[in-house]
């Protein structure tokens, strides 16, 4: 769940976070009565907040719907939404808190919330939420509501969410004669298939490739997550990128391209023309398999293709495959009204306080309880049982403080081993050594 998105009414683009450079002592936070784990449960009082966000006009308006919904059964709290662009958003988040004006509730992603919970900017809800016999998980997938912890303590609430999913072409598989995937699918079949599915004409030029693969981090994360590998160790104080496990799953997975053909690659890619990209060549009926987000659901359903959706290829059993995404709402550490800002967070983590983001079609939202409603509105008749049938396929992967810094780095020194001008250990061994660089300097 690294990656920040950016959501119109159907289309998201990934970018990254720019960071967060809060210039705020020590890590423990505020010491007002919510931060220091006093109870939520007492009276707020009135109260008028102020929630971040970014994003479209439509968010801006699902936002503000669901902040008047608990304002109309709580007349004294009023919550008024302001939207920051993306591209600013960090940054002007930590002008408003070094200011003396910080938000009382803050939109946050899992790259986001770890510098600004190490910093002090956001409260620890653990307390609150245990003041208040709230379990998270109870609403929300578990490996959903990893993703804002840090150190142990949960940060934010997922609000928004959907994880990476794996699509395929039914008609494709038919005429191979190759069985649809299902949960569970192992790497091996995976593989296999994508070889039945690879068709070469008389030149043995590629006409239909088995599968479409690329450099993007969630895939990758996907991938390597289900080999058993991580590009942490488990303290988060060390790279683990060096693993063989890591090594052998990054291996496996440019093969498709580099090796087995099945896949196009970089350089195929940039053949290709302007903007066609693995997304791009599933839509055009190009490849039979694409690991990817569910907001493509709308533009493959114009193309009117026949297609499933499941969830990715294990490679070691028991392993999560379907990385979370979405964005999650905290509290402010110097909020003025962490209280009354606590009661309006958890009416938006409930059902009742979600229902706006599956009626606005905005976007995926984090409650189980939704997802029936959400799953009605897809168009095209789309099938998510597959999908949502294991929530212990979900995983949100640990993050240091430092993960939007790590993952710029991450990306310049694999990109040779991606375009096959570099070896594995090569491009690991740089990767290691600028991740705990970065590490070490806390």
């Amino acid at each position: 769940m690294y990656w920040r998105r950016v959501r119109g009414n159907v289309a998201m683009a990934a970018v990254v976070s720019a960071g967060v450079a809060i210039s705020l002592a020590g890590c423990g936070g505020s010491s007002s009565p919510a931060a220091s784990g006093g109870s939520s449960t007492k009276a707020a009082g009135a109260a008028n907040l102020v929630m971040t966000i970014w994003g479209s006009d439509n968010d801006t308006k699902t936002y503000q719907e669901r902040a008047d919904a608990y304002t109309a059964s709580n007349p004294d709290i009023k919550v008024k939404v302001q939207n920051i662009p993306v591209a600013n958003y960090d940054q002007q988040v930590d002008t408003m808190i070094s200011g003396g004006s910080s938000p009382d509730i803050i939109l946050v992603n899992s790259s986001s919330a770890p510098g600004l919970a190490s910093r002090g900017g956001i409260v620890d809800l653990s307390p609150l939420l245990a003041a208040d016999k709230l379990d998270p998980t109870a609403t929300v997938d578990p490996g959903r509501v990893d993703g804002y912890k840090f150190g142990g303590k949960q940060y934010a609430l997922p609000d928004r969410g959907g994880n990476i999913v794996f699509y395929y072409n039914k008609t494709m598989f038919a005429a191979a004669g190759v069985p649809e995937p299902t949960v569970g699918w192992t790497w091996n079949q995976f593989v296999d298939a994508a070889k039945k599915l690879t068709i070469r004409d008389s030149n043995n030029k590629v006409t239909q490739y088995g599968v479409a693969i690329d450099d993007w981090p969630n895939a990758v994360e996907s991938v390597t997550t289900s080999f058993g590998a991580s590009m942490f160790n488990s303290g988060l104080t060390a790279a683990a990128v060096e693993s063989p496990e890591y090594r052998n799953a990054l291996t496996q997975y440019v093969g498709l391209a580099t090796d087995l053909k099945v896949s196009p690659t970089l350089a195929d890619y940039a053949n290709f023309g302007q903007n066609v990209n693995r997304d791009a060549l599933f839509a055009q009926g190009k490849t039979a398999m694409i690991w990817a987000g569910v907001w493509d659901i709308p533009d493959i359903v114009k193309q009117n293709l026949d297609f499933g959706i499941t969830a990715p290829p294990i490679a070691k059993p028991g392993a999560p495959t379907m990385e979370a995404f979405g964005t999650g709402l905290a509290i402010g550490a110097k909020s003025k009204h962490q209280d009354a800002a606590m009661q309006v967070l958890k009416y938006l983590f409930s059902a009742d306080g979600q229902r706006p983001i599956v009626t606005n079609k905005e976007d995926v939202p984090s409650a189980n309880a939704l997802i029936p409603e959400w799953v009605a509105t897809l168009p095209g008749g789309v099938k998510y049982d597959n999908v949502s049938a294991d929530a212990s396929a979900v995983f949100s992967p640990p993050a240091p403080p430092q993960i939007n810094q790590i993952l710029k780095q991450w990306q310049q020194d694999l990109d040779p081993f991606f375009k096959e001008s570099g070896s594995v250990e090569q491009a690991t061994t740089v990767a290691a050594q600028h991740i705990n660089a970065t590490l070490s300097q806390g």
